[in-house]
Order: structure tokens, then C-alpha cells, then sequence
């Protein structure tokens, strides 16, 4: 290979390998924000646990985090009663 071919060759290297991160870094941006928020919502209902709910402290600090944990997840929700 003479060197013109041996630069071009490395020329598209350099771009598919460029353009192949910037394409992981733009796909990454919503599952960053979506971890963010659950962060946030973790911190916020654990926090919420220890002050305000005294029949929760008693429990151990790991129930009280799976607690959390199901609450931001969603597993945790208002029963509806159904009237007769």
C-alpha cells in the first residue's frame, strides 16, 4: 500500500469510529435522565419514610430501602374499592 491509500483507509476509520461514539453518547441520554429521575424518587421517599412515617422506623434500614425501591417502581398503589 502506498501511503495516500494507507491515510484514506485511516481517515474512515477515524470517522466510523467517531461517529459510532457520538451515537452511543446521544443513546445514552434518555436512559441518564431516566436514572436521574428514579434516583430522585428514591432519595425523596426514603427520606419520607424516616420522617414521617414512625411505625417504619422501627424496620430495618434494607426493608425500608425495598420499600422505596417498590414505590418508585410502581409497585405500590391506592386499592379501589368497588361499591355494591
Amino acid at each position: 500500500m502506498d501511503f495516500k491509500k494507507e491515510s484514506r483507509f485511516f481517515k474512515y476509520c477515524l470517522l466510523a469510529s467517531s461517529s459510532g461514539l457520538i451515537l452511543i453518547g446521544i443513546t445514552l441520554i434518555p436512559i441518564s435522565k431516566k436514572a436521574s429521575y428514579w434516583n430522585k424518587c428514591f432519595d425523596n421517599t426514603f427520606n419520607w419514610i424516616i420522617k414521617n412515617e414512625k411505625d417504619l422506623y422501627a424496620w430495618e434500614k434494607k426493608a425500608q430501602e425495598s420499600l422505596a425501591v417498590a414505590v418508585c417502581n410502581g409497585a405500590v398503589h391506592e386499592p379501589k374499592f368497588k361499591i355494591k
